[in-house]
């Protein structure tokens, strides 16, 4: 196994080089990253669930605000 040199961390190309350019980048945000798993891993059968949950809370959060008679007459 060869040791690496002093001059591997100012190559362009190394693994703590890309290291840190990646740290340095910005969060793309949690719907940016949950949309790239789903692309990526196709786990599409999640989104019909997800969209019931948020439906669920939308409805939780109307009855909070005190515009529950409108929400009882959309069921």
């Amino acid at each position: 196994m060869t040791n690496p040199s002093p001059n591997d961390a100012n190559r362009p190309n190394s693994a703590a080089s890309q290291f840190e350019q990646q740290a340095e980048q910005q969060d793309p945000g949690l719907l940016v990253e949950f949309w790239d798993f789903l692309r990526y891993n196709g786990k599409w059968w999640m989104t019909p669930i997800l969209i019931v949950l948020f439906l669920v809370a939308a409805l939780l959060v109307l009855n909070a605000l005190g515009l529950s008679p409108f929400v009882y007459t959309l069921g």
